[in-house]
């Protein structure tokens, strides 16, 4: 019964995201969605509950279609790519001839194809083609990694250019693999050994997740049953800084990396899958994208593979052949590129299936410029886990979904509810049966877990505790900044326990203030003063920026469960303002987080300040990804 009430839950959420599609589209045609970027002044919408309903913290159970957002609310339907249809296709480390292609859509003209490898120069920035292998006009077993392909027809000319990332065995790697793991096993003893695969997508809250991605988060909820955190809270601003503390446990203030350092390699940096490599765990990291990556974007990657599977070399390629892109973009002839990175995630866990390994892939294209746009993606991914779910490949594997913050621009951002959203990402959790039948009480900390506070810290030790398996159950502090899922989190877990900078915080109220009160012109200066210093090593280059005019503010307050909790006395001379005004020159929209020490009159900028309207070339003449959104170059008015 339970499986049949599953199967109908499931039906029911494919008709609600079919009515939603409908009703979307029609609001999207209306010219509301057309209007350039203003701040929506609005009262606040009221909660339906709360996600978390702690005596330290109370986040909101917010609508996804809130009516303060209808209005910017499309969905977008799955991407179908109408390039030529591919005659290759990869099965394991076998090139396949797809002969139904060439007999339907070449008519036949088919002679042969032939291959040339891409290898990786020295860094994540330079590739190069290798010279071509023999033709074949039928299936080959290759031993490269990353190819591309052009087919020839009969008349010598081609028909059909391609690209194709295979999972291949490695000697070396087996070889490292065996002999560490079973040093792993003899020395830390695990009890459990489990593969751990992390598939993340770029932008996405927890919101927009529900609006854009229906069908996937149906199936991890009822088919495979995972745990969310409800309360799971992103700690800086973009995706590095919120990747850092996920797969080192550190802020990246706390990383031996700043600014300055931005052309040094992160090689020698502790990554979470280098711990799993040590053990004996085989490893993948994967992206699309390539302009975007987490590492690279205004850094300088890595100079080494990070993992054994490493794809930089092949997107790079690939994103340079202009031949084979359509659909904004989106398309490598006739195949998505986001299915194309899923596939090569899944291909590592097939040919790994019965050795340990550990994957990480995050996902951008579709999902970072445009909230609706994330629309697409939901067939690519909904598509993805069906197919891990139905082959076995859970079976002793840890899967955790995610995301890294939310919508950071765009007309829903600069809402209530969009504010609200950008700060809190989803998180699932997916664990095989009959570990949450063997483990049972660490399963109940979970679930107690889905409804606590909890960051990429805890995700951090959560890794931990998989790799060092021991079933126990560790008794957390609350001071603790990062506390294994696997254990509870204590109720009285607030932001500033948890790490969480006031800026990035949603367990605190707000109350509108006067934007021309003093405390909030002087926070709007204090703000800027912190913006102009950190921008004046670059002053021959960008323009000292002043406000033009402060759109809202609001006083932050804990609720009166904190206060209880904690003590009147400790927030009577802390006062903590968040306001959105305007700069000039450039129009670049900003929101900042400020405390005032009413004992002192001192202003004090509390975190990072996020950019919530698009900059696009007005920062080209710089390459520090910290100061791009702030940076107006003097060349633009030119």
């Amino acid at each position: 019964m339970a499986r049949i009430r599953r199967i109908i839950r499931f039906f029911l959420a494919l008709c609600l995201a079919g009515a939603i599609t409908t009703i979307i589209v029609t609001r999207s045609l209306t010219p509301t969605v057309r209007l350039s970027p203003v701040l929506v002044t609005q009262t606040l919408p009221p909660a339906h509950g709360f996600l978390i309903d702690t005596p330290a913290c109370r986040i909101p159970n917010l609508d996804p279609f809130d009516s303060s957002i209808s209005q910017f609310i499309r969905r977008q339907g799955k991407i179908l790519c109408s390039g030529k249809p591919s005659i290759t296709y990869e099965d394991g480390n076998v090139l396949r001839i797809n002969w139904t292609t060439v007999n339907d859509f070449y008519e036949g003209d088919f002679k042969h194809c032939i291959y040339q490898p891409i290898r990786r120069n020295q860094s994540d920035f330079k590739f190069f083609y290798d010279k071509f292998r023999e033709t074949f006009n039928q299936d080959v077993e290759i031993s490269e990694e990353f190819v591309r392909i052009y087919c020839i027809s009969n008349s010598e000319n081609t028909i059909n250019t391609n690209f194709h990332s295979l999972i291949i065995p490695k000697e070396a790697v087996d070889e490292r693999c065996e002999k560490n793991i079973k040093h792993h096993v003899t020395i830390n003893k695990p009890k459990e050994i489990m593969n751990v695969v992390m598939i993340g997508v770029d932008s996405m809250s927890r919101l927009n997740f529900m609006r854009q991605m229906p069908l996937s988060r149906t199936y991890l909820l009822e088919n495979l049953e995972a745990i969310e955190m409800l309360g799971y809270t992103q700690v800086d601003d973009g995706t590095f800084p919120n990747i850092v503390p996920l797969t080192t446990g550190k802020s990246l203030a706390e990383l031996p990396w700043n600014r300055t350092m931005s052309r040094k390699p992160f090689d020698g940096y502790n990554f979470i899958w280098k711990n799993f490599s040590n053990c004996g765990y085989r490893t993948l990291y994967a992206e699309d994208a390539p302009d975007m990556n987490a590492f690279t974007l205004a850094k300088e990657g890595f100079h080494f593979p990070p993992a054994d599977y490493y794809n930089r070399a092949f997107t790079v390629a690939m994103e340079k052949d202009g031949s084979v892109w359509n659909h904004d973009h989106h398309c490598v002839g006739d195949r998505l590129e986001t299915d194309m990175v899923l596939k090569y995630a899944e291909d590592f866990s097939i040919l790994y299936r019965d050795k340990p390994h550990f994957g990480f892939s995050f996902l951008t294209r579709l999902s970072h410029d445009d909230a609706n746009g994330a629309g697409a993606a939901d067939d690519p991914h909904f598509r993805y886990l069906q197919r891990i779910h139905k082959s076995g490949l859970l079976e002793k594997t840890i899967l955790i979904y995610f995301s890294d913050h939310g919508s950071r621009f765009g007309l829903i951002r600069n809402t209530f509810v969009g504010r609200f959203e950008e700060r809190l990402p989803f998180m699932f959790f997916v664990l095989p049966q009959w570990f949450k039948k063997k483990y049972r009480h660490l399963i109940e900390n979970m679930n107690t877990n889905s409804h606590r506070l909890t960051t990429p810290f805890d995700v951090y030790e959560t890794l931990k505790d998989i790799l060092y398996f021991d079933g126990n159950v560790k008794q957390p502090n609350v001071t603790d900044r990062g506390i294994s899922l696997f254990s509870e989190v204590p109720r009285n877990r607030s932001c500033d326990t948890a790490g969480i900078l006031p800026h990035w915080c949603t367990c605190l109220e707000r109350e509108h203030v006067p934007v021309t009160s003093v405390n909030i012109t002087n926070a709007a200066k204090s703000i800027l003063n912190h913006i102009n210093e950190e921008l004046s090593y670059y002053g021959h280059l960008c323009e000292v920026l002043k406000v033009q005019e402060i759109k809202e503010a609001v006083l932050m307050i804990p609720n009166k469960e904190v206060l209880n909790f904690w003590g009147k006395e400790t927030y009577k001379s802390m006062l903590t303002f968040q306001l959105t005004f305007v700069t000039s020159p450039g129009g670049g929209m900003f929101e900042g987080t400020v405390t005032l020490d009413e004992t002192t009159g001192r202003y004090s900028t509390a975190g990072d300040i996020s950019r919530i309207n698009r900059y696009g070339d007005q920062s080209i003449c710089i390459d520090d990804f910290h100061l791009k959104k702030y940076c107006y170059c003097k060349t633009a008015r030119q």
